[in-house]
């Protein structure tokens, strides 16, 4: 295979020597080494000057913009100057704390901090719809619905809807939930979210109404935003009505269902015996469950009953009856429901808790209109405000909300996943480690220079994927990235191809699956080679495991740089990989990959129980099959577990 070392931009880990350097560095001073990574990544906050901050590795010193203006300065501190009080804490395994007391805001460091460089005029997003028209192109084919958003439009809109939220009554610490096709309004208010230190959980569009409203109250989401409906293989499926109604409507939370059982048994004359036997046949019946239908509550009350002899049939109808009219009296579940107009077919509308997003932002808009022009910009439209220069245009748009400085432990999103005992946990991953984590395994995976790669990730938001290369990293490190509706295999394989030579792709991302499902069928090849994939400089599975024959097929068809990267929902971002250019770690097609340097990990297996019953682990032989384990923490490793949200923000909350 060619070398790929004289072709290296930025990746720091070029050979072995770096590569174990690191890992030492890693391992002996956990938080100063990861503290030159996050000074460097992502823009901190101070208090005590009022700027954002990060360190210019070049100039060996610190710059900033000043947090009211937006002014670039440069920064009187010492290099070796810590935006936080404590860079790694370890007192309570565990849940480590990173960079403790320093201040952050996701949303600033993927979106503002772009344009008060200068660059609001680059590609943030390429956007292609579902629908295809083969006529185009010259009869290549090409989008019915493509358009792409500059970074200054996507500050515009985020800020939208960031006052949007606002004006719902959200603020820091409050939690919304996402259930939308990938479009671009997902990513909107995903960064408005992060903007304003509100917690947002993505939910899948492929996932179960049931599923949905697990989440949302597990989260305790104040608001849900969907679409009217979506597009996926020229058809149009729908959205709100098939999860976000069926969610609030058909299903109470089980806390809300017992209470409503104890309410109505304590107004009827029943002897205690059978009123704890009722409570009890309804806490059976909803055992595990998070929420449940009210026809799950009344069949544990109904097992109950007929295993109580002394009440009769008209007295069991007269319970059965009574606790239905209880459970219809349940309160509302969310404050509002936000719906995308996107489809623009029809649905049922609940007025007492919809709102269509145009609407709502038209009045975010007008308010945002009226502060630029207090704060001295005539402007009349959205065609005004984009017209300004960029240091202007953030001017007037912070004049209506600027990002939140937050603690770099804030969460900022709760993202579900069901592990190893299946049912569904909220992992939590916070503003500060996690974003300045992932960043800089752009640079190690990937080779990324801001504002010179395209990177198309083939991944919707709801999964960990999404999440952190869709949207996070791709943004932050000012990488180009493409969102797109539906199945990029629709209507043939050559549409993820067209889009590669259409966009000048350098990074491709898909999980192996996906790949699968190109192998599974020839002419799905030749669709492929229809168009040119040269500009590729690297593409990794991601998220699952691979094959050898898979990779060998991907290298060939694709990119002779088709590495194997993985991670999980818990890991955040990439943790196992290849270094591009690093010869040292030969790339094979036999799915091989390694960790990087701060990455400390095994293969665990059982190797019998304790007295109590728990696991015995052991180091698993060479080729034996085990539980990958992560031994040692890093910054955008998982938190915990969602959990004591009242707490939330607040010294000493770790989730659970």
């Amino acid at each position: 295979m060619r070398t790929l070392k004289s072709q290296v931009r930025v990746n720091p880990v070029i050979d072995r020597e770096t590569w174990e350097r690191q890992r030492v560095q890693a391992e002996k001073d956990p938080g100063g080494f990861h503290g030159e990574i996050a000074k460097m990544e992502i823009h901190w906050y101070d208090p005590s000057l009022n700027c954002w901050i990060a360190f210019d590795d070049d100039r060996k010193s610190w710059t900033g913009f000043e947090a009211d203006a937006g002014q670039a300065r440069d920064i009187d501190y010492e290099p070796h100057h810590e935006p936080w009080s404590r860079a790694f804490n370890d007192d309570s395994p565990p849940f480590y704390r990173w960079f403790e007391g320093g201040l952050t805001n996701a949303c600033f460091n993927e979106v503002d901090r772009h344009l008060l460089s200068g660059h609001g005029n680059e590609i943030a997003y390429y956007f292609e719809g579902d629908r295809w028209d083969q006529a185009l192109e010259g009869g290549r084919g090409a989008p019915v619905v493509h358009f792409s958003v500059t970074r200054r439009e996507l500050m515009l809109r985020t800020v939208k809807a960031a006052v949007v939220l606002q004006s719902l009554g959200l603020k820091q610490g409050d939690r919304i939930a996402l259930n939308m096709p990938n479009i671009m309004e997902q990513i909107y208010y995903t960064e408005a979210a992060k903007r304003l230190g509100v917690i947002y959980t993505p939910v899948f569009g492929g996932f179960s109404d049931k599923t949905l409203s697990d989440r949302i109250h597990d989260a305790g989401a104040r608001i849900v935003i969907t679409a009217d409906g979506a597009y996926r293989n020229a058809q149009i499926i729908g959205f709100k009505e098939a999860y976000t109604d069926p969610a609030l409507d058909k299903f109470i939370s089980v806390q809300i269902a017992l209470s409503s059982v104890d309410k109505t048994l304590a107004t009827m004359h029943l002897s205690d015996d059978v009123v704890q036997a009722l409570r009890k046949g309804a806490e059976d019946a909803l055992a595990g469950e998070i929420t449940v239908e009210r026809s799950d509550v009344l069949r544990g009350i109904g097992q109950a009953l007929a295993d109580i002899p002394e009440l009769d049939s008209s007295e069991k109808s007269q319970v059965r009856t009574a606790v239905a009219r209880g459970l219809m009296d349940a309160p509302a579940r969310v404050d509002a429901v936000i719906v995308v107009r996107h489809s623009e077919q029809d649905i049922t509308w609940r007025s007492e808790r919809d709102r269509w997003a145009h609407d709502l932002e038209a009045e975010a808009l007008a308010k945002i209109l009226d502060n630029a022009k207090e704060t001295g910009f005539q402007v009349g439209s959205e065609e005004d405000l984009l017209a300004l220069d960029d240091l202007s245009l953030v001017r007037a748009l912070w004049a209506s909300s600027k990002p939140v400085p937050v603690d770099a432990e804030h969460p900022m999103f709760i993202i579900y996943t069901s592990g190893s005992t299946g049912k569904p946990k909220g992992v939590i991953h916070p503003h500060g480690g996690y974003l300045s984590g992932i960043c800089n395994t752009m640079k190690v995976s990937f080779d990324s220079v801001p504002g010179k790669d395209v990177m198309f990730v083939v991944a919707d938001p709801g999964w960990i994927t999404g999440q952190s290369y869709l949207i996070a990293a791709s943004l932050a490190t000012r990488t180009t990235g493409i969102v797109t509706e539906g199945t990029p295999m629709f209507p043939n394989a050559g549409r993820f191809a067209s889009i590669i030579e259409r966009h000048a792709v350098t990074i491709f991302k898909a999980g192996s699956t996906f790949l699968k499902a190109v192998m599974s069928n020839p002419q799905n090849k030749v669709d492929v080679e229809q168009y040119g994939m040269d500009t590729l400089r690297v593409a990794t599975f991601c998220a699952e495991p691979t094959s050898p024959a898979v990779q060998q097929f991907g290298m060939d068809l694709m990119c002779q740089q088709y590495i194997n990267s993985y991670w999980a929902t818990e890991h955040g971002g990439i943790v196992w990989t290849h270094f591009y250019g690093n010869d040292d770690y030969p790339l094979n097609a036999d799915a091989h990959t390694y960790p990087l340097p701060w990455i400390f990990g095994d293969v665990w297996v059982e190797d019998g129980t304790d007295a109590a019953g728990r696991s015995i682990p052991r180091v698993a032989e060479n080729e034996e099959r085990g539980e990958i384990v992560i031994s040692k923490p890093y910054p955008y490793l998982a938190r915990g577990i969602w959990g004591d949200a009242d707490n939330v923000g607040k010294p000493g909350w770790s989730g659970d």
